[in-house]
């Protein structure tokens, strides 16, 4: 492992975006909510990505120059085509449209088709919380990867879900694959040449492994929550891809290799109970949970605790990536003329 600071992977990851033709507000975009994600602690949604889009613009599946645009549009919804352009830039347009039409419709919903991958959908709702509206957003992979429950084969997306809320004290954050974790984690323990929990996924054969590489060689990830999780698969499956008109994970790979389907909702707390008092109740609720007797040797957590922890820990003390994931960077950076040295703060 190698340790990075996050002021130098975002300069670093905007000049390679910039230098694989992109300009540079939307490199800047797609280098924040990547190093973000490796703030947070989720290493699955970081910079690894660095290469991977960069190998996908080579490839044409990215098309950095393209930008969303709404093709259709009511007062309380609208219809983007993302053109294929960097799936942040589209997510961000959605979620921007979607909180601006809550703050005078005061609910809105916005889909998004011909979107690559945007990343972590909490960055997203996380924006708007921030912004004092409540944001739910669901997100279709594209990709078979996930089996469905009780089935031995694959059949969904990790078809991620999230929901935010504004709370006096900051935000509450749900984000979380409907797989029993995201197809990134078990990418990284691949890069750091470790076994993953033999629940996550199974062989070509059905049987369980610890193999971080059965997954890409015929095996599935499970579903997290058994019919429950299973459900929410389902949910992100329609409102991701059939809603929006987007490639169903069931409708097999060719194309983009990851061509997300994205339908979001928002609510200003304004059309019930008023924001402050469900910013007060909500930071109540929160308070209550956490002040309950623990486990022995565990502390009580609401969603986005992990991620504040983490985000707080990793700007004092650095994100470290996997020596592989840093290599790769590194050869990047190479090939395209970039000092590739501004990201690394300990070696």
């Amino acid at each position: 492992m190698i340790t990075t600071e996050a002021k130098g992977l975002r300069e670093l990851g905007t000049s390679i975006f910039v230098a694989m033709g992109s300009e540079k507000k939307n490199a800047e975009l797609v280098a924040e909510t990547l190093t973000e994600a490796n703030l947070t602690g989720h290493d699955s949604h970081g910079v690894w990505y660095y290469p991977v889009y960069s190998q996908r613009i080579k490839d044409g599946w990215i098309k950095p120059h393209e930008h969303p645009r709404i093709v259709k549009e009511t007062a309380a919804s609208a219809y983007i085509d993302g053109h294929w352009g960097f799936g942040q830039s589209t997510a961000m347009l959605m979620m921007e449209t979607a909180v601006k039409k809550a703050r005078e419709t005061m609910v809105a919903a916005v889909g998004a088709y011909n979107c690559n991958h945007i990343g972590r959908l909490g960055f997203y709702t996380d924006w708007a919380a921030r912004n004092n509206i409540i944001a739910m957003m669901f997100a279709n992979v594209g990709n078979p990867l996930v089996a469905g429950f009780h089935s031995t084969k694959r059949t969904f997306g990790t078809n991620p879900v999230s929901i935010s809320a504004p709370t006096q004290d900051g935000v509450f954050l749900m984000d979380y694959a409907t797989s029993l974790v995201a197809m990134g984690k078990v990418n990284v323990a691949r890069a750091k040449h470790l076994k993953i929990p033999i629940s996550w996924s199974r062989d070509k054969d059905g049987k369980p492994t610890e193999d971080p590489n059965a997954v890409s060689q015929g095996g599935w990830l499970m579903p997290f929550g058994e019919h429950k999780g299973y459900g929410l698969q389902m949910v992100s499956e329609l409102l991701g891809a059939v809603l929006t008109g987007s490639r169903a994970s069931m409708d097999g790979d060719k194309g983009p290799p990851s061509p997300n389907g994205v339908f979001c909702v928002t609510v200003n707390p304004e059309a019930f109970v008023g924001l402050n008092r469900f910013k007060e109740k909500t930071s109540e609720v929160i308070r209550v949970i956490k002040s309950r007797p623990s486990e022995p040797g565990e502390e009580v957590l609401v969603p986005g605790d992990p991620e504040r922890i983490s985000k707080e820990k990793r700007l004092r003390e650095g994100i470290p990536l996997p020596e592989e994931t840093w290599s790769q960077i590194v050869k990047l950076c190479n090939e395209i003329g970039i000092d590739a040295s501004i990201a690394v703060k300990v070696s």
